[in-house]
């Protein structure tokens, strides 16, 4: 019989979350009975955090959850975002954001969320009605981030009681460590950051969320799947995502994994569950078997020290 999941502190909330959450990006990608039937299993587990947003399949993951949690009685958090609007202006308008918000809850089938997020919030478009030739914020453009329509909706529906804590997500933890001082926030959501390459979060963003008490949350800790499995050919023919000196990694994270026999993601989860600065790790699962595996992985503890070190020792500067 499995233990229990190890519950962490979900920042200053006095809420605790599970180690390892359910991501809601791949609950589409086998199909819509497959989706229901992971989170049930995760909820089975003993998993506590349910992450989703309008952009994963389109709204069909936030229908997945809509269906698979009536009736569930198991205690859990629920998240979900609000982004990725179809026009720039949008993510400047209050109506927009309210009307995506109730799509939402539409899909979910419920009145309100337990946590509310801004998806991506290292996007400019979020925080200034000018146009910038970066899509991402402007090093040298001083932005009123406190005063963002986003930040006014977040801080109303808080208010209304449509959900109960609030937080921002993105791709990139040196411009979130840019906005968190100057928002009140609950949780960051950093993603593609901190895995068993690469570290940008735990050096840019923790520090600053553990000073603010905001729980930090990691998702795509896989590289969207490609950390999963040990691809051969990738050595020899890497793709264009890989750089050279991630290339030099993946080869020896490959000779790492056959040496542990521990699979790729028992190696990155048992990796990231030694650092205590996180509150929960999100895995994108599809099926049940996924969130079985990265649920014995989590629960089988961190790696020996030794192994903990190699794996260290392959994370980017």
């Amino acid at each position: 019989m499995m233990s229990r999941l190890e519950q962490r502190p979900y920042g200053g909330t006095g809420e605790q979350v599970t180690v390892v959450g359910l991501g809601g990006v791949g609950l589409p990608r086998v199909s819509f009975a497959d989706g229901v039937a992971t989170v049930h299993r995760a909820l089975e587990l003993g998993i506590t955090y349910l992450d989703t947003a309008p952009l994963y399949g389109h709204g069909v993951a936030q229908a997945i959850l809509g269906e698979a949690l009536v009736g569930r009685r198991e205690p859990y958090l629920l998240a979900t975002k609000l982004g990725h609007l179809a026009q720039p202006r949008r993510f400047r308008s209050p109506q927009a954001l309210c009307t995506q918000f109730e799509e939402n809850l539409r899909l979910l089938r419920r009145d309100s969320v337990d946590v509310l997020k801004v998806h991506e919030a290292d996007l400019h478009c979020w925080w200034s009605d000018d146009p910038s030739d970066s899509r991402l914020l402007d090093p040298a453009t001083e932005y009123d981030f406190a005063n963002a329509p986003i930040i006014q909706v977040l801080q109303e529906e808080k208010a209304q009681g449509r959900c109960r804590f609030v937080g921002i997500t993105g791709n990139t933890p040196d411009r979130l460590a840019r906005i968190l001082p100057a928002v009140e926030v609950d949780t960051c959501l950093t993603a593609f950051n901190y895995g068993v390459i690469h570290r940008g979060a735990r050096r840019q963003l923790l520090p600053v969320a553990r000073e603010r008490g905001v729980a930090v949350i990691l998702g795509g800790v896989f590289q969207q799947g490609r950390l999963v499995v040990v691809r051969p050919e990738w050595l020899h023919t890497p793709p264009s995502w890989m750089t050279p000196e991630v290339q030099s990694r993946v080869a020896r994270l490959s000779a790492l994994q056959q040496q542990s026999q521990l699979s790729l993601v028992a190696l990155t989860l048992r990796y990231l569950v030694a650092d205590p600065g996180i509150a929960t790790i999100l895995v994108g699962a599809a099926t049940p078997a996924e969130i079985e595996a990265s649920v014995a992985a989590v629960q089988a503890g961190p790696l020996p020290s030794d192994l903990h070190q190699a794996v260290e020792a392959l994370g980017l500067p």
